[in-house]
């Protein structure tokens, strides 16, 4: 076949054909990246813009389900609600008109949040119905029985679990809507009672297909996996089946993907702290449109592109097409990334030496950009590690701290060497010149020189207990870990008040690859808010070097996350009134005291 294109052919022919042959493939592969490019923007489009609906819709409907919560939890703040509830009424007692009263109070509360509800079924702890209220009298007909699904389930629903389903009423002739939740001791979790709201299916629907758009379809489930909902039946076998997660994490976040065969696009998360799995499916059939149009689009643009190579290869000579032939080859070795890539120019001044030495000017530019980064990068992140590192007091402290135990000595006050002793073995210890890792047993040595200075301070207010695996105490660790913890359970215990004993237990052990540190205290503990805050500010990353920041949790929780990975690091556990539990993870490197 080549042998006949090229034998007995003029060279303008021969021209011709080499270059419409020579750029072929790589048009072929230009045209099928274009369309690649280009399917994959559409693809990003429409994911963009189905993101963005689903973030306005799953709050939408968010907020819509969190009004029943609400409204429902409002009970809480009715103290003749939650007696009404777990005990009943009594008409003999003059508190019964008080009752009353905050059961008018709230329905109006709850009709002023939730303006579709027909009805508000309130039973008490013995799961018997108190009292109910209606929007008209035509629906004092709806009963809570065997005929209505999960009649046997949802007064006794778990804690801050709710339950939504859609059923028929055969009396009244028409779909509701069924919200029903637990109330419970938020302390002690003992049940009270239990709400159940009721909604008209065609109020619901309203509320629910407001902005939505056809043929977007929205599936809602229960915490149970049943569908109460949904637009039409398309894709329903691309509907996977929610469960509820106990991560509270994973609670209105959304994640997206194509089906199998990219016909749709879905959206998934959990609402209303995941008692509601929502799911939107997006029809792809505009996108596929769209392909097949930038389809054409590719091959007519590379039909056109071909016939105008063969033309102007048809004028072209030998000393155009070599250059150019070069370049090519040398822009496909960028495009796999060898930025080394150097092209030699031509000695004239025409077009093609320029963009030759263009080309050139642009693999060095990249190169040099890119091992600017690199070296910026570590940089940064050294400058990180040593800024950590050296917030600590000044150096000389440790010489002058040895003139004072010496003087000391000199007038027999042997309590203040021990202690300048300590506090000079303390800094020896941070300013140590050799590697930047230390072992658990040289930081459990520092820790004990801190605790006795705190000691002859606090005397018999603070008590310590160590308990460490002998295994660990040659395991390797970043520097100056434990103190900052201990300093900041002194600092909160004692700190505020030295009426009490702080009683510090330090244990180390060994899991699997790891080496767990756990430092507990007997302290007031931290309650829930603060506690979610101080995780929340352990978990978000600092890029930025620490300046004018004391020394604390957040510090070491940084430092162990540098040197060792995000996988490692700090964690707290407290609950109020029980103590603190400050845990340290790092890897289990048993190098000992060479690394020292």
């Amino acid at each position: 076949m080549i042998k006949w294109l090229f034998i007995n052919r003029s060279i303008r022919t021969k021209l011709v054909l080499s270059s419409v042959f020579i750029s072929l493939i790589p048009m072929l592969i230009l045209s099928f990246l274009f369309y690649r490019a280009s399917s994959l923007s559409l693809e990003r489009t429409m994911v963009r813009s189905a993101d963005q609906n689903a973030e306005y819709l799953s709050n939408d409907l968010d907020q819509f389900f969190r009004s029943f919560s609400s409204s429902a939890l409002q009970v809480y703040g009715f103290n003749q609600l939650v007696n009404f509830m777990r005990n009943g009424a009594n008409y003999n007692n003059a508190d019964i008109f008080q009752t009353k009263d905050a059961l008018d109070n709230y329905y109006r509360l709850v009709q002023s949040k939730n303006k579709d509800v027909i009805k508000i079924m309130m039973y008490g702890q013995d799961n018997k119905l108190r009292d109910s209220w209606l929007r008209a009298a035509s629906y004092d007909s709806i009963r809570l029985d065997a005929s209505v699904p999960h009649a046997d389930q949802l007064l006794d629903l778990p804690f801050q679990h709710a339950l939504m389903f859609t059923y028929l009423d055969k009396e009244q002739g028409e779909r509701f809507f069924v919200y029903a939740i637990t109330i419970y001791d938020p302390f002690y979790r003992n049940k009270y009672g239990t709400l159940v709201f009721y909604t008209r299916m065609r109020d619901f629907v309203k509320q629910i297909e407001t902005y939505n758009r056809s043929p977007n379809n929205i599936v809602l489930q229960n915490d149970q996996g049943e569908i109460f909902y949904r637009t039409n039946d398309q894709f329903s076998e691309a509907v996977q089946t929610y469960k509820r997660s106990d991560n509270v994490a994973s609670y209105g976040k959304r994640e997206l993907r194509f089906t199998d065969r990219r016909q749709a696009l879905i959206s998934t998360s959990a609402l209303d702290n995941g008692n509601v799995g929502l799911t939107l499916l997006y029809s792809s059939s505009e996108l596929a449109e769209n392909r097949k149009i930038t389809l054409l689009l590719t091959v007519g643009a590379f039909a056109l592109v071909m016939l105008v190579i063969a033309l102007f290869s048809s004028m072209a000579q030998q000393f155009i097409t070599r250059p150019v032939q070069s370049l090519s080859k040398a822009m496909r070795a960028v495009r796999k990334g060898d930025f080394h890539v150097t092209l030699k120019p031509s000695p004239w001044r025409d077009d093609l030496s320029e963009l030759t030495r263009n080309f050139n000017f642009m693999t060095n530019k990249i190169q040099e950009l890119i091992e600017q980064e690199y070296q910026l990068l570590i940089r940064n992140k050294e400058a990180q590690i040593m800024a950590l590192q050296m917030q600590i007091n000044p150096h000389f402290l440790y010489n002058t701290l040895q003139t004072i135990g010496g003087k000391a000595v000199l007038i027999g006050e042997y309590d203040i060497h021990e202690m300048c002793r300590a506090l000079g073995d303390l800094f020896r210890y941070n300013f140590y010149e050799g590697n930047s890792e230390s072992t658990i047993g040289l930081e459990m040595v520092h820790l004990k020189n801190y605790l006795y200075i705190q000691q002859l301070r606090f005397e018999e207010s603070l008590v310590t207990e160590f308990d460490v695996e002998h295994a660990l105490l040659d395991c390797s660790v970043i520097r100056f870990v434990l103190q900052p913890i201990v300093e900041n359970a002194i600092v909160h215990v004692l700190g505020k008040t030295e009426d009490r004993q702080l009683h510090l237990q330090i244990t180390a052990m060994q899991q699997s690859d790891r080496a767990i540190i756990k430092v507990r205290d007997n302290g007031p503990g931290i309650d829930a808010e603060q506690l979610a805050r101080l995780r929340a500010v352990l978990e978000h990353k600092n890029t930025e070097v620490f300046s004018g920041i004391s020394i604390g949790l957040k510090n070491v929780n940084e430092r162990i996350r540098m040197y060792y990975g995000s996988d490692y690091g700090l964690r707290i556990d407290s609950n109020e009134g029980e103590g603190t539990e400050v845990i340290v993870t790092i890897p289990y490197r048993n190098r000992g005291m060479l690394h020292v």
